[in-house]
C-alpha cells in the first residue's frame, strides 16, 4: 500500500473523547430541536480540537445539517469580519450568481459592502437609496442583523452548525459579532461552535 505524502493520516477511531463527542452529539441534538446551542472547543495546538469538530460535523450531517464555516488565520487579527468572509466565499463561491442573488436578496445591500465580488446590487432607485451611508455604529449593527436573519434564515429551512475554526486569530468586530449572534440563536435550530 503506498501512502500519499500530501494527505494527512487520520485514525477512523476517536481515542479518549467520548465524554466530548457525547456532549456535542447532545448540543447537536438540541440543536436539531430549535433549541439554539452555542459551544466553545479550546486547548493547546495538537490536542484534537479539530479532529473532534469532523466528528461533530460527521454527525451533524447524519442529522440534516447544512454546514458553514468559516476560518481565523493568524494575519486576520486586522481584517474586520475575517471569519465570516472566508464563511460566505466558501459557502457561495461555487454557486452562480442567480443562485447566490436568490438566496442572499434580502441582505444585498449589507453583503455588498463585505463580499462584492460575490453579491450585485440592481441599479434602480430603491436600492441607490439604500446606498446612503450611515454613521460607523450604525452601518455595523445593520450589518450584524443582517448577518444574524441571513444565519437564522437559513437554520429556519434547515438545522444549521456554523464553526469558526482558530478564534483567538479574529479580530475584535467579528467576535463583536459572534457574541451577538450568540445571544440570538437561542429559538432557531442553530449550533453555533467556535475554536
Amino acid at each position: 500500500m503506498v501512502l500519499s505524502r500530501n494527505k494527512p493520516i487520520v485514525c477512523p477511531v476517536l481515542i479518549g473523547r467520548a465524554d466530548d463527542l457525547t456532549a456535542f452529539h447532545l448540543l447537536i441534538d438540541q440543536a436539531k430541536r430549535g433549541e439554539g446551542q452555542v459551544a466553545l472547543i479550546s486547548g493547546e495546538a495538537g490536542i484534537g480540537k479539530s479532529r473532534l469538530v469532523a466528528e461533530g460535523k460527521t454527525y451533524a450531517t447524519e442529522q440534516g445539517f447544512r454546514l458553514l464555516q468559516g476560518n481565523c488565520f493568524q494575519g486576520d487579527i486586522s481584517c474586520p469580519y475575517a471569519p465570516l468572509l472566508d464563511l460566505l466565499r466558501s459557502q457561495f463561491g461555487s454557486q452562480t450568481r442567480t443562485e447566490i442573488a436568490s438566496e442572499l436578496k434580502p441582505f444585498a445591500r449589507e453583503f455588498f459592502q463585505l463580499v462584492p465580488d460575490l453579491v450585485h446590487l440592481p441599479l434602480d432607485t430603491t436600492h441607490m437609496q439604500q446606498l446612503i451611508p450611515l454613521e460607523p455604529e450604525q452601518e455595523k449593527r445593520r450589518l450584524f442583523e443582517a448577518l444574524t436573519q441571513c444565519f437564522t434564515g437559513l437554520a429556519a429551512k434547515q438545522p444549521v452548525l456554523l464553526i469558526v475554526e482558530d478564534v483567538h486569530w479574529s479580530d475584535d468586530t467579528s467576535l463583536e459579532f459572534l457574541h451577538y449572534l450568540a445571544r440570538r440563536c437561542a429559538e432557531y435550530p442553530l449550533l453555533l461552535l467556535v475554536t
